[in-house]
């Protein structure tokens, strides 16, 4: 019996057909599909594919979209990005126990030190850790700015990218020991509302 003539999948795929795939797949079944050849190692590991994946990763995860600047990144970095929530995870399963809740646990160090003083950034008032992690707002009833920490991975200092100031007296929240700020994505957007000891809104 003659056997079954080889077809090679890879091949006869071609690449916008691999990019449409794995846009339905969640980054680790795409590395999973990495790992079973080299010739779809090759194929998957383009840029528009992981641009594709990073994509879907800040939707399923509410990551605000703007953290990451997917056409200046390579496929190294919109991989890393993509696969990052996956990490996370791993890490914390693999290491997590009820043993860091004890009395005598070691104490954790940080991966990096704390925000140097002289970068400017506010160490009181209200603030807020935009999902992705990259941008900061800080608003002490003076100022509302927004903070851009840099790419995740780089070791650049903080930088302030836009503030607002507001005129003496506009809110008097320190005064009134009451300071506010709600904040919401809109698409590539920010919505930020602000409040002080005034009760007024901004």
């Amino acid at each position: 019996m003659p056997g079954w003539p080889y077809l090679s999948v890879t091949d006869a795929t071609p690449n916008d057909l691999w990019v449409e795939i794995a846009g339905l797949l969640e980054p680790l079944d795409i590395r999973a599909l990495q790992t079973t050849c080299r010739a779809l190692n090759r194929a998957l590991y383009r840029k528009p594919v992981w641009a594709v994946a990073l994509r879907q990763v800040c939707r399923e995860h509410s990551l605000f979209l703007p953290t990451f600047p997917i056409d200046k990144m390579d496929t190294r970095q919109l991989f890393r990005a993509a696969m990052g929530p996956y990490r996370f995870r791993s890490l914390i399963e693999g290491t997590g126990s009820f043993a860091g809740h004890a009395a005598d646990a070691p104490a954790l160090k940080p991966a990096h030190g704390p925000i140097g003083h002289q970068v400017g950034v506010p160490q009181t008032g209200a603030s807020y850790l935009v999902p992705g992690g990259r941008f900061f707002l800080t608003f002490d009833c003076n100022v509302l700015a927004l903070w851009d920490f840099g790419l995740v991975g780089s070791v650049s200092q903080p930088r302030r990218m836009a503030h607002l100031d507001f005129p003496p007296g506009t809110f008097i929240g320190f005064e009134a020991g009451y300071v506010f700020m709600d904040v919401s994505m809109y698409q590539d957007s920010l919505r930020v509302v602000v409040a002080g000891g005034s009760r007024r809104v901004r």
